[in-house]
């Protein structure tokens, strides 16, 4: 028997004494004792190829995964029924290259939750499907990444500072920053923010009169926790493409931003209306599979 179902014996035990006396029933408590000592002892296994429903979410699988090999997981923060249909083609793309792709379903309005003030139940509720998805043992814990489009961008970025220690890189597409809470200086992830300069509903460069939720700022101070430099190279991989590369992080660590001349709000790639305008041609598919494959959690 190892140490935590040691543990486990033990507490349950002390409950069958305390319970004897008032009146609860040994062969209830034993139950629980059994099923405590099951659990601990289930052997690491993968849920099955394709679309599966959890308890919060679903999750796309590649096919072959077994535990060990299916190395990376990415939880998507997308629409209300977390893009069941794949309409934004990530799962697909995903499984394809060996990647699962999980999707939180449960929020406690029609949006994400952005900060403390708006409620903490849909971290809640993420983080427990997060955890019962890596206690299947079929993921590397280091190899967890999460993304999101528009509200659902902001919401992964907030999972990002409330998990500060859990994700190997964040990839932000149209997301907005402004109602976030202070992100704390334990945060520390890759990150990548995909974001078009024609987007009307949550600007690039921040709203006036006080720039809120500028995504240059943002990524900036996002560079200045993972101790890259504060002042990014700007780099032109394609027409209507400026990638902005925050660089000389530590530790593997990457800080970048997509700006997409002329693109406005959505998920570039997929197909209109959100967005209804990508002259650039970008893929945010690609882009956000290239940024996490190769991302690991840093070291504490």
């Amino acid at each position: 028997m190892n140490r935590r179902a040691t543990l486990t014996f033990l507490v349950l035990a002390l409950v069958v004494l305390l319970g004897a006396g008032r009146g609860v029933r040994p062969d209830a408590v034993r139950d629980t004792v059994r099923s405590g000592l099951a659990a601990d002892a289930a052997p690491a296994a993968c849920p099955p190829a394709g679309f599966t429903r959890l308890d919060g979410g679903h999750i796309r699988m590649p096919s072959g995964a077994t535990p060990g090999a299916t190395r990376l997981l990415v939880a998507v923060m997308s629409g209300a029924d977390g893009d069941a249909d794949d309409n934004l083609g990530l799962g697909a793309a995903a499984n394809a290259q060996g990647i699962a792709v999980l999707y939180p379903t449960v929020r406690a309005g029609s949006i994400w939750q952005l900060n403390d003030a708006r409620g903490v139940t849909d971290v809640q509720a993420t983080t427990g499907l997060l955890q019962r998805t890596l206690k299947t043992g079929c993921f590397d814990p280091s190899r967890v990444s999460i993304a999101g489009v528009s509200n659902g961008a902001g919401f992964a970025t907030r999972m990002a500072c409330e998990l500060p220690t859990q994700f190997a890189a964040v990839v932000s597409v149209a997301g907005g920053y402004r109602a976030l809470d202070p992100c704390p200086a334990a945060a520390r992830a890759s990150f990548l923010a995909i974001h078009g300069t024609a987007d009307t509903i949550v600007p690039f460069n921040g709203r006036k009169p006080d720039r809120r939720g500028n995504v240059p700022r943002y990524a900036a101070g996002w560079a200045a926790r993972d101790g890259c430099s504060n002042v990014p190279a700007v780099l032109h991989p394609r027409h209507l493409v400026t990638r902005l590369v925050f660089g000389n992080c530590p530790a593997g660590l990457r800080v970048e931003i997509l700006r997409l001349s002329g693109t406005d709000h959505g998920w570039p790639g997929a197909p209109p209306p959100w967005p209804r305008h990508n002259p650039s041609g970008l893929d945010a598919n690609l882009e956000v599979l290239r940024y996490i494959r190769h991302a690991v959690r840093p070291a504490p």
